[in-house]
């Protein structure tokens, strides 16, 4: 459903509904491109938060002024969205799924940023968070476009642990 500008999406948290408030940017790093999701969630349920970017492209990982100009716009953006938080999937490596030297260059860029807190997230947490807290809510509905996938994913995933966890402390 869409309002003011909004995707709301409601979210089936299992054995809890707390009142809880996070805005982050979820980022898949495929190659020289940085794929990203904003989201929030407050009291179950998860809103998109429409963004100017949906994906930011890294010029030239070897030029210096490339790298700056990218951890500006990242920032910037971060700033602008009152993002508090930044979580990104981990990546091989070695092997033959490694991920880039450019997408390491561009995590690197990003966890620099100082406004913002970020975490990553191993693949063997993400099949555990899947398993532990699964997502009702069908991609398709969520008018995000297919390279937004992933990343709407481990956003999904990230909040319903952090609500969990808080949960629980509560």
């Amino acid at each position: 459903m869409l309002t003011d500008n909004k995707v709301v999406i409601i979210a089936k948290l299992s054995l809890f509904m707390v009142s809880y408030l996070m805005k982050i940017c979820s980022v898949e790093l495929a190659g020289n491109e940085v794929n990203l999701c904003f989201l929030s969630l407050k009291d179950g349920i998860f809103e998109l938060i429409e963004c100017r970017k949906r994906k930011i492209t890294l010029a030239s990982s070897t030029e210096a002024y490339q790298m700056r100009q990218f951890h500006k716009e990242f920032a910037q953006l971060m700033q602008d969205y009152k993002i508090e938080h930044v979580v990104i999937k981990e990546r091989l490596t070695k092997g033959k799924f490694s991920g880039s030297s450019t997408s390491f260059k561009a995590e690197a860029a990003i966890q620099l940023v100082d406004s913002v807190e970020v975490s990553m997230v191993s693949q063997t947490y993400y099949k555990q968070l899947l398993l532990d807290h699964p997502i009702f809510v069908e991609f398709a509905e969520t008018g995000l476009k297919k390279f937004q996938q992933n990343a709407f994913t481990l956003g999904c995933l990230f909040l319903n642990e952090k609500a969990a966890k808080n949960a629980i402390e509560l």
